[in-house]
């Protein structure tokens, strides 16, 4: 009787240590949120308590019945971070002897553990206790097993706790970094923005990159066409030449279709990772301008060899975008200069070619002279002239150069300048024109060429004569009320330019009063409206003998107004001059 009365004090006594170790335990879990002192108690505690040499704890992951070994004590360290698969749900501490075979069961024994205790969490398990033999060779009690199943239960909560503040730990961390990464995009935004020179921009890029990332390698590259990338700064890559030439069309759809920074192991053609590898390249990042992949970041290893994290591949596309966006405000900038330095030039060429034209039609008793021109661009091709020959003779002339711009208005310069140093010669007007062939055959090439339309007219003799060397044949409406016809000018040649040693004819007509002479380039019969028609010149004549009796100034601008109205809203494709002469009085 007072034995078995002892026995049951011992059990008792027995029973209340071990809840106030329990207890003990208890408070020490869950005054720590630290996983790693959690992890060492729960390994610790049992191991002492139990003289067992070897344990490991696993912890569950993010995969269905998959476990990692998160601490471990008596164990080579090799395997800590060791995946282990374990399929059954267990519910209790078990020996592994005793559980049926699953594919790492083996990998455990091998290790020398021997018991595996859940621990439970919503009756789920959210990790294992794994421990050895005991040093003893004795086997594990009822109450041994009972405690770690009470032991491993209390620790549960402390867990789950900890890799909840883990979890926030490394929200924040990550929020933190986004933070310093905003800050930085920021700081490096207004650095950026303080410049429009694209080589300092880049380099700016380089610069900011490579102490953010702690790489030596690095290069920007813009390759909006990717048969032609061109390196805008290159740090650290002796390469250049064979990225150049392989890698970027290949490239180049991988980059636009994932629109992110990708890592080379990343990428799924072995050809690209392969030629990326030799040239040292680890990342690349693409840079957007809108929806169109206008350039590209090679960034290198590391310097501590650590992989880029995917905060810092986001932080690289979003540094790399903008930097993109200042380099396009830096091209922009320098083309509005560009553009603005052309149009002051196209200003200067447009007044000295308006100098190269007659400021007012010449005033000859007798005679009215008129004459218009109306460029396409600043600067055109079109040409007309009055030049004094002597007393009683002046050179009239009209001429088209073919092309628009700078080239024609260089080439209408050319012909000018032929035109007044020819003129006043003793050649014949035929002669001259074949003489100033000669010269714009010399100067110009095939494509090339003038359509060309000069007269003398004789003030004494009232006289007109001519050579057309290919232009639109101006009109001669007779003073005569009864001449029903317009008289063409079309006696003459081949067009300026196009052949050498060309034979041009002329032809001389008597002036009576009131004749009236119109002469236009294509600009006016060619012009077109809405619906595609052009002006020809059955309109031009109809206009002019709308208007036959007014002046020859009042003609010209009908005619042109003609032609306005005409075009509606169709912009003015091409050089518009008119040229009106009318003899008066055949008595003057």
């Amino acid at each position: 009787m007072e034995n078995t009365m002892g026995n049951s004090d011992a059990t008792f006594d027995k029973r209340l240590v071990e809840l106030q170790s329990l207890f003990e335990l208890s408070k020490t879990l869950n005054s720590s949120l630290n996983l790693k002192t959690i992890l060492d108690t729960l390994l610790f505690t049992p191991m002492g308590r139990m003289m067992i040499t070897q344990g490991a704890v696993l912890l569950k992951n993010n995969q269905e019945y998959q476990f990692t070994i998160a601490a471990l004590k008596g164990l080579a360290s090799k395997n800590i971070h060791t995946n282990v698969s374990i399929p059954q749900q267990i519910h209790a501490p078990v020996l592994l002897d005793e559980i049926s075979h699953f594919d790492i069961l083996a990998y455990l024994q091998g290790l020398g553990l021997k018991l595996l205790c859940p621990i439970l969490s919503n009756n789920k398990a959210i990790g294992y206790i794994l421990l050895g033999g005991k040093i003893t060779r004795q086997d594990f009690t009822e109450d041994e097993l009972e405690y770690l199943a009470s032991f491993a239960n209390l620790a549960a909560p402390s867990i789950e706790n900890s890799k909840y503040i883990r979890e926030l730990q490394n929200v924040n961390d990550e929020l933190d970094r986004k933070v310093q990464h905003l800050k930085t995009i920021f700081e490096i935004g207004k650095e950026l923005n303080t410049t429009f020179d694209q080589d300092k921009i880049a380099s700016i890029l380089v610069f900011a990159i490579m102490g953010e990332m702690m790489t030596q390698k690095i290069a920007v590259v813009e390759c909006s066409k990717p048969e032609k990338p061109h390196f805008l700064i290159s740090k650290g890559f002796n390469e250049r030449e064979d990225i150049t030439t392989h890698i970027f069309k290949k490239t180049y759809q991988i980059l636009k279709k994932q629109q992110r920074a990708l890592r080379l192991n990343e990428i799924e053609n072995n050809s690209i990772v392969n030629q990326f590898q030799k040239v040292g390249v680890r990342v690349l990042v693409p840079m957007f301008r809108q929806d169109e992949l206008a350039g590209c970041i090679l960034i290198g290893e590391r310097l501590n060899k650590a992989e880029y994290r995917a905060d810092e591949l986001e932080f690289l596309s979003t540094l790399g975008n903008a930097a993109m966006i200042s380099l396009e405000n830096a091209r922009l900038f320098k083309e509005t200069l560009e553009k603005q330095r052309l149009e002051e030039e196209l200003s200067i060429a447009r007044d000295i070619q308006r100098k190269l034209l007659p400021a007012s039609p010449p005033l000859i008793d007798g005679y009215e002279f008129a004459g218009m021109n109306n460029s396409h661009s600043q600067v055109g091709g079109d040409y007309f002239d009055f030049i004094q020959i002597n007393d009683h003779q002046w050179a009239v002339t009209i001429a088209d150069v073919s092309g628009k711009g700078v080239p024609a208005a260089l080439l209408m310069a050319n012909i000018q300048a032929s035109l007044h140093a020819m003129i006043h010669t003793e050649w014949t007007l035929g002669e001259k024109v074949a003489r100033i062939n000669n010269i714009i055959h010399a100067n110009t090439n095939m494509d090339k060429f003038i359509t060309f339309f000069v007269a003398i007219v004789d003030t004494q003799k009232h006289e007109l004569t001519y050579v057309n060397a290919g232009h639109n044949p101006p009109m001669l409406f007779s003073g005569d009320k009864n001449a029903e016809k317009v008289k063409l000018l079309e006696c003459g040649g081949l067009i300026l330019g196009m052949l050498k040693n060309v034979p041009y004819e002329q032809e001389t007509i008597a002036l009576h009063r009131g004749d009236l002479v119109i002469l236009f380039t294509d600009g006016v019969s060619e012009a077109m409206n809405e619906n595609d028609e052009e002006f020809e010149e059955f309109r031009i004549e109809a206009t002019i003998r709308e208007h036959v009796h007014k002046s020859a100034s009042e003609i010209m601008h009908y005619l042109e107004d003609a032609v306005k109205k005409f075009s509606g809203s169709t912009p003015q494709s091409d050089d518009i001059t008119i040229l009106t002469m009318r003899f008066k009085d055949s008595n003057a």
